[in-house]
C-alpha cells in the first residue's frame, strides 16, 4: 500500500518532466523546420547557383584557352606564310586583278608564279578546316586567293578592312573586326600581316579568313551541359559565334537591352534577361566575350531538386534524433533525477543527513549524485570544523595585542640593525676617503714640485707623464671628495656653516674657475646677474660647490655653442639658472638624474667620465639649505638647471 502511494505521488512528476521535454523537442523541431524552410532554400539556391556559375567560369576558361590557341595557331601560320618564298615573289605585274572585272566577261589567266602561290594558300586552307579562305593582296591592286571567288565582280583589296589594318601595323599579325564578304553572305574575321621588303616598304598583305559560321561550328564542339548554348562577341558586342545560329553579326545589345553596358565593361559576370541567364567571361588574350546562355527553368529545376532532397533528409534526421534523444533522456536522466529529487525533498523536510543517497546515472548526473552524497556526509564535519574555527578565532583575537607587540619589537630591532649597518657603511666610506686623500695629496704635492723643476730639470716626456699623473691624482681626489660628501650626507654628519657672504663675488669666482674649461672646448661662457653686492647668509663654500658642479657638468656635455648662468632675486630668495646648448637628455633618462652613482651613459665605451655623484650631492646640499632644483631638457638641444635658494639658509655659524 505504501509502495503504491509512493509511486502514485511520483507519477505526476514523471509525466510532467517527460511531457515538458517532449514539448521542448516538438518546439525545437517546429522551429528548426521553419528556419530551414525559410533560410535553407534561399541559401542553397544561391550556393548552387554560385557553384553552377563557377563551373561555367571554369569551362569558359578552358574554351578560352582552346579558342586563343586556335587564333594563335592561325597567327603563327600567317607569319610563316608571309615568309614563304613564292608568296613573297616581288613581280606581281601579271597577278590577277579584279579592279575592273566584269562578271560576264572576266576570265582567269593565272601565270606560273601566281599558280605556285595559289597552291601554297590552298594547301593551307584544305589542311585547316576552320579557315574559310587564304589570300594575298598587293599594292598594285592584284588579288590572289586560295580558290576562285564565287563571282568575279569588281574588287580592290586595298580598300578592304583587312588590308588597311595590316598596312597600318607592319610587322604584326592583326585580327580584324568582323566584316561582310562581297560575293557571299559570310561574315569573316581576318588574320593578316603586311609583306615588308628589306627597306621597310610594304608591297602587299597576306591573310586568312575565318567565317563566323565556322567559328560557331568550332564552339559548338563544346558541350556545356544543362541545355546551355555558347555565344561569342568581340569587344564592341558584335556577335561572332552563336550556337542558336540566328544572331550572327548582330549586336548583343539587342538581347541584353539595359544590361549591355555592364556586359561590355565588366570582365565577367551574370546577367538575367527574359527566361535566360547569361554567364560571361572575357578572354585575356583576345579581349572577346565568351558567354553561356542557360535556360532559367533548367537551372531552377536543378537547384530546386537539390533543395528538396536536402529538406527531406533534414526532416528525417530531426525525427530520428528526437525519438532517440527522448528515449535516452528517459532512461539516463529522468528516472535517476526523480529518485534524487525525492531524497533531497526528504532531507529538507526532516533535516536528517543519514538517509541513503543512490548514485545512479552517468556523466554529469552521476557526478551530481556523488557530489550530493558527499555534501550530505560532510555536513557534520563542516559543523565541527566551524565550531573549532570559532574557538580558534576567539583565541587569536584574545592574543592579538601580544602578537602585534611582538611583531613591533621585531620590526624595531630590524630597523635599528639597518640603521646601524648604514652608519657603519657611511663611517667606513668616510674613513677610507680620509685615508685615501692623505697619500693622494702627497702625490699631487710631490708631482707638482717635480713639474716646477725644484728637484732638478726634467725633459719633455717626463713633464708629459708627470702632468698626466698630476691630473689623474687630482681627478681621483675629486672623486674621493664626492664619495666623502655623499657618505657624510647619508650619515647625517654634514654640517653647513652659517655666515654672510657676497653672493655676486662667489658667482664671479666660480665663473672664472670654469672659464678655462669652456675656453679649452671653444665654448662661450655668458653671465647675466641682475643683482650686485647681494649678501647671502649660509655656507659660501657649498654654494660655490653647487654652482661649480652645475657649470662643469654643462661644459662637459656641450660640444659647441655656449653655457650661460643667470641670476635674479625673487621674494627673499635667489634663482640661479645654468643653461647649455649640449646634448640634452631623453625623457626616460630624467629619472636617473639625481640618483647617486647613476649615469645616463653607461658601459665601457661611454664618452663622458664621472661617478654620477655630482648632481646627487648638489640636490642634497640644496635641500639642506632649504632650496629646490628643477631641470628641463630636450634631446639634442640642451639642458637647463634652475636652483632656488633662500637668502638666509639657516644652519650653524
Amino acid at each position: 500500500m505504501n509502495k503504491w502511494i509512493a509511486m502514485h505521488e511520483l507519477l505526476p512528476l514523471r509525466i510532467s518532466l517527460r511531457t515538458r521535454i517532449l514539448l521542448i523537442f516538438v518546439y525545437i523541431i517546429v522551429l528548426v523546420l521553419i528556419l530551414v524552410g525559410i533560410v535553407l532554400p534561399s541559401d542553397m539556391y544561391h550556393r548552387n547557383r554560385s557553384r553552377v556559375i563557377n563551373d561555367y567560369y571554369n569551362q569558359m576558361k578552358h574554351i578560352d584557352l582552346a579558342l586563343s590557341g586556335l587564333i594563335k595557331e592561325v597567327k603563327g601560320d600567317i607569319y610563316w606564310l608571309s615568309l614563304d618564298r613564292d608568296v613573297r615573289h616581288r613581280d606581281d605585274s601579271m597577278f590577277t586583278s579584279f579592279i575592273n572585272a566584269d562578271e560576264k566577261s572576266f576570265r582567269y589567266n593565272e601565270a606560273e608564279a601566281e599558280l605556285r602561290i595559289i597552291d601554297v594558300l590552298n594547301n593551307y586552307r584544305i589542311s585547316h578546316p576552320h579557315t574559310n579562305s587564304v589570300y594575298m593582296g598587293r599594292e598594285n591592286g592584284a588579288f590572289v586567293r586560295s580558290h576562285r571567288r564565287e563571282r568575279p565582280s569588281a574588287y580592290d583589296p586595298r580598300t578592304r578592312p583587312w588590308y588597311s589594318i595590316a598596312r597600318e601595323n607592319p610587322g604584326k599579325i592583326m585580327v580584324s573586326e568582323p566584316y561582310r564578304s562581297i560575293t557571299t553572305e559570310d561574315v569573316n574575321i581576318a588574320l593578316v600581316t603586311a609583306l615588308v621588303d628589306e627597306n621597310g616598304g610594304i608591297y602587299g598583305v597576306v591573310g586568312a579568313d575565318i567565317t563566323l559560321k565556322k567559328l560557331t561550328d568550332y564552339i559548338s564542339e563544346f558541350d556545356v551541359g544543362r541545355g546551355g548554348k555558347m555565344i561569342l562577341t568581340d569587344k564592341r558586342g558584335t556577335i561572332l559565334a552563336d550556337q542558336f545560329s540566328d544572331n550572327l553579326f548582330g549586336n548583343i545589345g539587342d538581347l541584353l537591352q539595359d544590361s549591355t553596358a555592364a556586359f561590355l565593361e565588366t570582365p565577367q559576370g551574370v546577367i538575367d534577361f527574359g527566361q535566360t541567364t547569361l554567364v560571361y567571361y572575357t578572354s585575356e588574350e583576345l579581349g572577346w566575350k565568351i558567354g553561356i546562355c542557360i535556360p532559367a527553368g533548367s537551372l531552377q529545376k536543378e537547384i530546386s531538386s537539390s533543395v528538396q532532397r536536402t529538406l527531406f533528409y533534414v526532416v528525417i534526421a530531426l525525427v530520428l534524433l528526437s525519438a532517440i534523444t527522448i528515449w535516452l533522456l528517459n532512461r539516463t536522466l529522468i528516472k535517476p533525477l526523480t529518485k534524487l529529487t525525492e531524497v533531497s525533498k526528504k532531507i529538507s523536510e526532516t533535516g536528517r543527513t543519514d538517509l541513503p543517497v543512490q548514485t545512479e546515472g552517468i556523466g554529469e548526473l552521476g557526478v551530481l549524485a556523488h557530489s550530493f552524497k558527499e555534501m550530505v556526509e560532510r555536513l557534520h564535519e563542516k559543523e565541527g570544523e566551524r565550531i573549532m574555527a570559532f574557538e580558534e578565532l576567539t583565541n587569536h583575537r584574545n592574543n592579538l595585542e601580544q602578537i602585534v607587540a611582538s611583531r613591533t619589537k621585531e620590526l624595531a630591532s630590524a630597523k635599528e640593525a639597518a640603521e646601524s649597518a648604514d652608519r657603519l657603511k657611511s663611517a667606513f666610506l668616510a674613513t677610507m676617503s680620509h685615508e685615501l686623500r692623505t697619500p693622494l695629496n702627497s702625490i699631487i704635492g710631490f708631482s707638482g714640485i717635480i713639474l716646477q723643476e725644484l728637484a732638478g730639470p726634467i725633459n719633455e716626456e717626463q713633464r708629459k707623464q708627470l702632468g698626466m699623473l698630476y691630473q689623474s691624482a687630482e681627478h681621483l681626489l675629486d672623486l674621493i671628495n664626492d664619495v666623502l660628501d655623499i657618505s657624510k650626507i647619508e650619515a647625517d654628519q654634514l654640517t653647513l656653516s652659517h655666515a654672510p657672504f657676497d653672493l655676486n663675488a662667489s658667482i664671479m669666482k666660480v665663473v672664472e674657475v670654469a672659464r678655462p674649461l669652456a675656453r679649452k672646448k671653444g665654448l662661450l661662457l655668458e653671465t647675466e646677474i641682475t643683482f650686485t653686492g647681494k649678501t647671502m647668509t649660509g655656507d659660501r663654500r657649498r654654494v660655490e660647490q653647487i654652482l661649480l658642479n652645475l657649470l662643469s657638468n654643462s661644459i662637459k656635455f656641450t660640444e659647441k655653442g655656449k653655457v650661460s648662468i643667470w641670476g635674479i632675486e625673487n621674494a627673499g630668495a635667489v634663482q640661479l639658472r645654468v643653461e647649455d646648448t649640449g646634448i640634452g637628455m631623453k625623457s626616460e633618462d630624467m629619472e636617473k638624474l639625481f640618483k647617486p652613482f647613476q649615469q645616463i651613459e653607461t658601459g665601457l665605451t661611454r664618452q663622458y667620465e664621472g661617478t654620477g655623484l655630482g648632481l646627487s650631492i648638489c640636490k642634497r646640499l640644496i635641500e639642506m639649505m632649504g632650496g629646490t632644483v628643477k631641470v628641463s631638457s630636450e634631446w639634442g638641444k640642451g639642458s637647463s638647471f634652475c636652483v632656488t635658494l633662500p637668502l638666509d639658509s639657516g644652519g650653524t655659524t
